[in-house]
C-alpha cells in the first residue's frame, strides 16, 4: 500500500492542511494518508505551541469523517522531540506502518528549499519519498528545478500534486484569533476551539515558569497514555484556568497549574487500586466511589508523577468535597474543575461571574449550586463540604 504521511503542529488545523491531505488522496498517488500532529517540537520554542493533546484531539475532530485519512498518536506515545526521521523509523517499528508499505512524505513545495537543512535528509528520503503539493505562491518552475537538484543529490525521486488554493496560516490565524471567517478553519475546529477556550488572549501558561512548563508538556505525555481523550482534555482545561485564576487571586500560578493539570490523575484507574492508594493517607474507611479519586490522585501524583509540594497535593486530594480551610490553590483548583470552558452545566454562569474578581464568593456560589442540585436529588453534600461552606460563610466579610 502506499501511505502518505502528512505531519505538523495543526496550532490550528485548517483548510489549507484539509487541502494537502484531500489533494493527496485525490491525486491517487497515495492510498491512505496518516496525519501525525508534532508532540514536542524540535525547532520551535515549546510555549510557542499549544499543549500536544489539544491539537491532536483538535486534528481528530476535524478529520474523523474524512474518508481514507486516519489520525496518528506516533508523537504523543513517545513523548519525545518530534524528529521526522525518528518518526518515520517509529511508523515501522511499531508495525503501525508494514515494512511492504511504500511511504511518501506529504509537503508543500515550499518545504523543498529548505529540505537540505533538515536533519539527515538522506536518511528521510530512504524511508520516504517526497510528495509535494504545487501550492499558491510558488512558482511551479522553480519548485521543479529544485525537485530535479534535490533528485540528483539524493538519488530519489520527487512527485508532485495540485490542491485547492487555500492562502491560510497557522500563525495568523492565531494571532487575529477570529475564528468566525469563512473559508478559513472546519467547523469541527472552530467548535473545539469554542469548547476549549483556545488561543485566549491572556495565554496564562505564559506566567508559568520554564521548568513548570516542561513538566506540564512532560505530564501531557504521560497522562494520554493513562485517561480518556475527553478526561484529559478536561486535565488541561482545569490546568489553564487554575492558573488563570492564580494569576488572577495572587496565587502561585506554577503550583496551580500542576495541581489543575493532574486533578484527575487516578481518577481512571482500577477501583481496586484507588483504594490502595487512598488508605495510604486516609484510614479507618474507604471514600465513596465518586470522590475515591481525590484522595488516589494525592498519592498516585507523588508516587508516579514525582509532586512532592504538600499545597499541590493538598488541592488535588480536596478538590471533589473541598474541607474546612481551604489554602487559595485549593480553592482554585476546585472551583476551576467545577467551571473550567468545557463544562456547559446551566447554572455557570453566576459563579463565573463572581469567579471575575471574588474567588471566595464564587466558591459560595458554587457549593450552594451543588447543594441545591443534590437536595433536588433528595442527598445532602459531604460533610467537609457543609463545614467549608459554613466557614466561608462565617468570614465573608473578612
Amino acid at each position: 500500500m502506499k501511505i502518505g504521511i502528512y505531519g505538523g503542529a495543526f496550532d490550528p488545523f485548517h483548510n489549507g492542511h484539509l487541502s494537502m491531505i484531500r489533494g493527496a488522496i485525490a491525486s491517487k498517488k497515495v492510498d491512505r494518508v496518516l496525519v501525525i500532529p508534532t508532540g514536542m517540537p524540535c525547532f520551535k520554542p515549546a510555549r510557542n505551541v499549544t499543549l500536544s493533546p489539544y491539537r491532536f484531539y483538535m486534528v481528530k475532530q476535524a478529520l474523523k469523517d474524512e474518508p481514507k485519512c486516519d489520525v496518528c498518536d506516533i508523537e504523543q506515545v513517545f513523548g519525545e522531540p518530534s524528529y521526522t526521521l525518528t518518526t518515520l523509523k517509529n511508523l515501522r517499528k511499531q508495525k503501525v506502518v508494514s515494512d511492504k508499505d511504500e511511504l511518501y512524505f506529504i509537503c508543500g513545495s515550499d518545504l523543498l528549499f529548505e529540505f537540505e537543512s533538515w536533519w539527515k535528509p538522506e536518511e528521510i528520503l530512504k524511508q520516504a519519498k517526497l510528495l509535494c503539493a504545487l501550492r499558491p505562491g510558488i512558482d511551479e518552475g522553480q519548485a521543479r528545478n529544485q525537485a530535479m537538484h534535490l533528485e540528483e543529490i539524493f538519488d530519489t525521486k520527487i512527485k508532485f500534486f495540485p490542491i485547492e488554493g487555500v492562502e491560510v496560516a497557522s500563525s495568523v490565524l492565531r494571532k487575529d484569533a477570529d475564528w468566525e471567517k469563512e473559508k478559513t478553519i472546519p467547523d469541527s475546529v472552530r467548535k473545539f476551539i469554542r469548547t476549549h477556550d483556545l488561543y485566549c488572549e491572556d495565554a496564562p501558561l505564559m506566567h508559568v515558569s520554564d521548568e513548570t512548563y516542561k513538566l506540564l508538556m512532560k505530564h501531557c505525555f504521560t497522562l494520554f497514555h493513562e485517561m480518556s481523550g475527553k478526561r484529559l482534555l478536561h486535565s488541561i482545561n482545569v490546568c489553564v484556568l487554575s492558573a488563570r485564576y492564580a494569576l488572577r487571586f495572587g496565587a502561585d500560578p506554577d503550583k496551580c497549574a500542576l495541581a489543575g493539570l493532574l486533578h484527575d490523575c487516578a481518577k481512571e484507574l482500577p477501583e481496586q487500586q484507588q483504594i490502595d492508594l487512598a488508605a495510604k493517607i486516609i484510614h479507618g474507611y474507604v471514600p465513596g466511589k465518586q470522590i475515591l479519586h481525590s484522595p488516589a490522585g494525592a498519592v498516585y501524583a507523588k508516587e508516579h508523577y514525582g509532586i512532592e509540594d504538600q499545597e499541590i497535593l493538598d488541592a488535588i486530594q480536596y478538590h471533589t468535597i473541598g474541607r474546612e480551610i481551604m489554602t487559595i490553590t485549593d480553592k482554585i483548583v476546585y472551583l476551576a474543575d467545577k467551571v473550567e470552558p468545557g463544562r456547559d452545566y446551566d447554572d455557570l454562569s453566576m459563579i463565573r461571574r463572581y469567579a471575575e474578581n471574588d474567588l471566595n464568593a464564587a466558591l459560595i456560589e458554587c457549593y450552594c449550586a451543588i447543594k441545591e442540585s443534590f437536595a433536588r436529588k433528595g442527598l445532602a453534600i459531604h460533610e467537609d463540604t457543609k463545614k467549608s461552606l459554613a466557614y466561608l460563610l462565617a468570614n465573608r466579610s473578612q
